[in-house]
């Protein structure tokens, strides 16, 4: 076993030599120190004891808080923190993670920006860690938006039973909330339902009401027309 003083970045072991402990990070199949101690690296294990908080490498089931910094109709990307660095326990690292749009809720979402928007803070799980990167999950009851913000005058938005509503302009949103297993709110959201106040579909087919060959039911067009053929000829004055 080597014994030395370490500072941040001091390189200790390769990844093929060893397996990455506490207070230590990778990159490039390198590993590398996290805090300044002393380095206890063994033939499997690089190490590093420090006098302050150790290093909470991020593992599976891990509690994170997460700000969304992109998303699309399938995955957001969030930068997250451990809950614990967060409420002043372990210190953690900062990293990034991806959430699927088939890790929001149980059940169908048709878009993913319809629960979770660019600038949310959220509470998640990290589901698993691969060499890819890391993928985090919010199917956990206890996982959901915490904190959103108006898209329109980008002030936090306050919580009204199951709605986001915004103090200064008025714009409701709704999201997937703790304690929420079936996704918005706790209310399952229906397909094609408006998303916020003044957003309305647009376009779409539009029934006629003059019957086949009608004209969407303008006066004295459609309804005396012969299905399939021409309108009858006008009377003929002398």
């Amino acid at each position: 076993m080597t014994k030395r003083l370490v500072l941040p970045g001091d390189h200790l072991s390769s990844a093929e030599e060893a397996e990455p402990g506490q207070n230590t990070y990778t990159e490039k199949d390198e590993i590398f120190s996290a805090a300044m101690g002393e380095n206890i690296t063994q033939s499997t294990v690089a190490a590093v004891v420090s006098k302050g908080r150790n290093l909470q490498l991020p593992k599976a089931g891990m509690e994170v808080y997460c700000m969304i910094i992109k998303a699309s109709p399938n995955k957001a990307i969030g930068g997250c923190i451990p809950i614990s660095e967060a409420e002043g326990g372990a210190r953690g690292v900062q990293m990034d993670a991806v959430l699927p749009v088939n890790a929001i809720r149980r059940g169908y979402v048709n878009d993913l920006r319809d629960e979770v928007k660019i600038g949310d803070i959220i509470r998640a799980r990290i589901r698993s860690i691969e060499k890819t990167g890391i993928e985090i999950t919010m199917l956990s009851p206890e996982c959901g938006v915490i904190a959103a913000f108006c898209p329109r005058c980008r002030r936090r938005m306050d919580l009204h039973e199951t709605l986001f509503i915004c103090g200064m302009c008025g714009w409701k949103e709704r999201r997937k909330l703790p304690g929420s297993d079936e996704g918005s709110g706790g209310e399952p959201r229906e397909r094609g339902e408006w998303r916020g106040r003044d957003e309305r579909p647009r376009g779409g087919f539009r029934p006629r009401e003059g019957g086949r060959g009608g004209y969407g039911g303008r006066p004295g067009m459609g309804r005396d027309r012969p299905m399939g053929g021409r309108p009858p000829p006008r009377p003929r004055k002398f």
